[in-house]
Formats: structure tokens, sequence, C-alpha cells
């Protein structure tokens, strides 16, 4: 799979209640990517990266509704 590095979709690991926390829709580029690691985050939130927003939607929605059975 090749990842276009200006516009990538990242689905986080559910830890949040709510789909938003899981994937918001938004495109991060490298940068922003970047930017959100010297920030702080952990590479174990990001359960995996996608390059279209329909395969990263359909992932979020499987690990959406995983979560709310637990």
């Amino acid at each position: 799979m090749k990842v276009n590095p200006n516009k990538m979709y990242i689905v986080y690991t559910p830890f949040y209640r709510s789909h938003k926390g899981i994937f918001d829709g938004k495109p991060t580029t490298m940068q922003e990517l970047k930017n959100k690691f010297k920030r702080g985050m952990d590479a174990d939130v990001i359960d995996s990266i996608y390059s279209t927003k329909k395969e990263a939607n359909e992932a979020a929605d499987k690990l959406f509704k995983k979560a709310k059975r637990n």
C-alpha cells in the first residue's frame, strides 16, 4: 500500500466513547503527524493509517462497534 505523505487518514485506538474520537474524517499530513509526536502523542494510540477516507471510515466503524460491545 502506498501512502501519500501529504494526505493520510489516521484511525486511533478506541479509548473514547465516540466515533469522532476514533476517526475525525480529516486528512493528516506527515508534518502534522510529526508535530503531534513532538507534543507528546504516543505511537500506541494509532491503530492504523490509510490512504483513502473510505478505508479509514470502514476500519473506524469496525473498531467503534467492537469497542461498544466491551
